[in-house]
């Protein structure tokens, strides 16, 4: 299956702002020395990546309209093409500490709440939008006012519309992912936790639990676990991808959605599923040796790529 188009979908998009100081010290005035301002959110930061490598796509966004300006002006510097609905309120922005140690403290703010006509909006430009074989990743916190039941409802008009579904959300239950059934989900390790209602001890733990999400009608199930690399499973077969340990990691923010971003990329290439979860894992891990919710450079990808060994468990 190849897809015609890509449009990733955020219903709560965020400005990433991280200061660069000595040390963070409670109580007191702290001295930014250097600020980094990155418009993000999971939905988009794909986007941003895909578009890095060349692969076409548009950023759906419902955006709260106030403090918005400097977020499109950034998206734009990007060349990433995006489409907006907006609605009243501000855009959220998540503020992260970064101190010479290394330690990073982060900030998380409220969105504006969306309500049920801007879902109806959002719902008119998907029809307009969306061909078959488009490919729609859903991704990120779902902001105040959409539940559980209006994702649900989103990802089934999507389909409806011949959309194809790429999930990743902590805002869902698996009885949830058994009614959406996404082509391919990408859960962290506390998501894949949440998702099976159980903490996962060890690897055959985790390779239960990314099969007990395949069977509830995902095709493809990418469970990014950090410094430990990747699992995934189409339900036929499960691969464990184990990743280099960096010397200096700068930023871990946003590793997910280039990983989710790596295997959309590896798709396209029409690589087979090892391959396609080496890549996927190089560009998560790429992703940490850059500053912010950056794009992984490319020549860092093709390091770490290198590095990484895939293997059936």
């Amino acid at each position: 299956m190849m897809f015609d188009k890509i449009i990733t979908l955020s219903l709560n998009p965020v400005a990433d702002v991280t200061c660069y100081m000595k040390e963070f010290i409670h109580g007191e005035s702290n001295v930014v020395e250097s600020e980094l301002y990155d418009a993000a959110g999971k939905a988009v930061d794909v986007s941003r990546v895909l578009q890095c490598y060349g692969i076409p796509n548009t950023a759906l966004i419902v955006a709260g309209q106030d403090g918005s300006r400097r977020y499109f002006e950034r998206l734009q510097d990007e060349n990433v093409n995006t489409k907006v609905i907006y609605t009243k309120g501000r855009l959220r922005e998540n503020i992260s500490i970064m101190t010479a140690d290394g330690t990073e403290t982060r900030l998380v703010r409220n969105g504006p709440k969306i309500k049920h006509h801007t879902i109806a909006e959002l719902e008119t430009v998907l029809k307009e939008e969306i061909k078959p074989t488009t490919l729609v990743v859903v991704a990120g916190l779902m902001p105040e006012g959409v539940e559980n039941e209006d994702i649900c409802d989103i990802c089934a008009f999507i389909k409806e519309c011949g959309g194809i579904i790429a999930l990743d959300t902590r805002s869902v239950t698996l009885d949830d992912v058994s009614q959406i059934k996404p082509w391919v989900i990408k859960p962290n390790y506390d998501e894949l936790c949440a998702l099976v209602g159980q903490q996962l001890h060890s690897l055959e733990e985790i390779k239960e639990a990314v099969l007990k999400v395949a069977n509830a009608g995902v095709r493809h199930v990418l469970a990014s676990l950090g410094e430990d690399g990747m699992v995934y499973t189409n339900g036929s077969v499960t691969y464990k991808a184990d990743v280099p340990v960096l010397s200096e990691i700068k930023s871990s923010v946003g590793a997910g959605d280039a990983a989710l971003a790596g295997f959309i990329i590896a798709h396209d290439f029409k690589y087979d599923p090892k391959r396609s979860v080496q890549y996927a894992a190089a560009f998560g891990t790429a992703s940490c040796l850059v500053a912010g919710t950056n794009p992984p450079r490319k020549i860092s990808v093709a390091m770490i790529n290198n590095q990484i060994t895939v293997a059936e468990i």
